[in-house]
């Protein structure tokens, strides 16, 4: 990013951060804040936020994805397994970006997620 858009993305941060302070069960806020966390690099804080995503709104399947990501880029794939079984059984049904996604690159090559795209999407993964 350029100077200007680092600052800015440093001022909305700041701005999210104290508006969590006041209100940690705040949806917004905390996708909000995620985002900006990792715009910025910071998969730790970001990673937080995810789980306080899946925490506030245990239905959402997206906060179940990004949460298997997050799992995936540490490298831990009973976890990342688990939040990406639920993410689908919650209607994550985007498998053309299950296939792209980066994030899922540490586990992809694990049968339990070959199993889990196969049993899950059997069409759209026969057509890879």
């Amino acid at each position: 990013m350029g100077n200007c858009a680092d600052s800015y993305v440093h001022f909305c941060t700041q701005f999210f951060e104290k508006l969590y302070r006041r209100r940690k069960n705040d949806l917004a806020i905390v996708r909000m804040l995620s985002h900006l966390y990792a715009i910025q690099g910071n998969r730790q804080k970001s990673f937080r936020m995810d789980r306080r995503h899946a925490q506030l709104d245990t239905l959402d399947p997206i906060a179940h994805y990004n949460l298997a990501c997050d799992y995936a880029l540490d490298k831990r794939v009973p976890e990342a397994m688990h939040a990406l079984k639920t993410a689908i059984a919650l209607g994550y049904n985007d498998v053309q970006w299950m296939r792209d996604d980066t994030d899922l690159d540490p586990i992809r090559q694990e049968p339990t997620f070959r199993a889990l795209m196969k049993h899950s999407f059997s069409d759209a993964t026969q057509k890879q």
